[in-house]
């Protein structure tokens, strides 16, 4: 088999290439770093004199490119594309109709969904880079009791309220505080509805003079992620009180005054001596991940440290919960199994390495991209 390899400035490269050549599979890498992934700005005229220079039994790609699969269709070449991101972040998804597709989706909601759309759309959990992070080590500059690597999700939330009038106001926090409480099931979209989207447009129109409006993925994405910051900032401001907690983010919040900012922690550079160096090593996924096992659990894991997560559905399915990581099920649990695993070094230490040991042997990248070769072919 023959593959060209359409990258971009994505996290897993280095475990698809790594895999490809473990599996025998030879293959080209083309880069092209596009700020629109629906705007051509000479990706298409280069992904075309790739495919016409040699002949390609495939195209892939880290999350799914319009442009790739226009080329693709255009082409009669297979494509296919490794979802990590929830939702995806294009605007027309009609191309993802196209009959070139094979699109893998981590989140096994978003794969039926996308499936019961008539898509060539199919589950595939993430993998861990355990052979590109073996070779990292812990450094003392990043110990820390906790360590939290990724954004704050600080969101126009409360921009998009102030047009609004008091009930509407009061119906979208409520909607935020019910979601809040409930970890590891997802509501919220069920509850933004067509007449709810109505009343909410007659707002916008009428301060904007007709000239703003919002959608119900806009709506959507917006709340999750404005849920999800309030949840990190709960999450970081309760433990910060009584632990050393470290912050890998872009984002600042004046208010985590007691946790340590330490900056952007590249994911090839300083991300794997953070999961090494800390003791507990934090996700709190974002809010739209329906059932799927973010990437950072398998990061985590995959450099050997001991993660405290929130519940997702799909868990379970793929790990033994309490043996490969601990989970928290509140605020209020998150801080006592905080308290309690920094307490006992000796059972985090065995949970770090059963994690580790699960997903070398089951979810290396050699392993899904396996599985993922193997359903294109079938």
């Amino acid at each position: 088999m023959r593959v060209l390899f359409y990258q971009w400035h994505s996290f897993m490269n280095k475990g698809v290439e790594r895999a490809f050549g473990q599996l025998g599979v030879e293959y080209d890498a083309v880069f092209f770093q596009q700020t629109d992934w629906e705007t051509d700005t000479g990706m298409v005229a280069l992904l075309e004199s790739k495919i016409k220079a040699k002949r390609y039994d495939m195209v892939f790609s880290i999350n799914y490119a319009p442009l790739v699969s226009l080329v693709c269709e255009r082409e009669q070449i297979l494509y296919v594309s490794w979802v990590y991101d929830a939702p995806v972040h294009i605007r027309n998804t009609e191309s993802m109709k196209n009959s070139c597709n094979r699109i893998f989706f981590f989140d096994r909601v978003q794969a039926d969904g996308y499936a019961k759309q008539g898509i060539a759309a199919y589950h595939m959990p993430l993998a861990a880079d355990v052979d590109t992070f073996q070779k990292y080590t812990a450094k003392s500059k990043y110990r820390a009791d906790l360590s939290l690597v990724g954004k704050l999700y600080q969101t126009e939330y409360n921009y998009y309220l102030g047009p609004l009038d008091q009930y509407l106001r009061g119906y979208l926090d409520g909607i935020i505080r019910a979601q809040m409480k409930v970890y590891g099931g997802y509501f919220l979209g069920e509850l933004l509805d067509d007449a709810l989207l109505k009343k909410l447009n007659e707002c916008y129109h009428k301060a904007s003079n007709g000239t703003a409006s919002i959608n119900r993925e806009e709506l959507e994405f917006m709340m999750a992620c404005e849920i999800t910051g309030r949840e990190r900032y709960m999450a970081l401001a309760l433990l910060s009180n009584h632990y050393a907690v470290k912050l890998y983010s872009t984002d600042k919040d004046e208010r985590l005054g007691k946790a340590e900012y330490m900056g952007y922690a590249d994911y090839y550079k300083q991300m794997p001596e953070v999961f090494k160096s800390s003791k507990v090593n934090l996700n709190i996924s974002l809010k739209i991940i329906q059932s799927g096992i973010p990437l950072r659990v398998f990061d985590v894991l995959g450099c050997g440290g001991f993660l405290l997560t929130n519940f997702q559905a799909e868990m379970p399915e793929y790990f033994t919960l309490g043996e490969d990581f601990a989970v928290y099920e509140s605020i209020e649990d998150l801080y006592a199994k905080a308290d309690y695993y920094l307490r006992n070094e000796s059972e985090r230490n065995r949970i770090a390495r059963h994690g580790f040991e699960t997903v070398q042997k089951y979810y290396t990248f050699r392993q899904q991209m396996e599985k993922i070769l193997k359903a294109c072919s079938s």
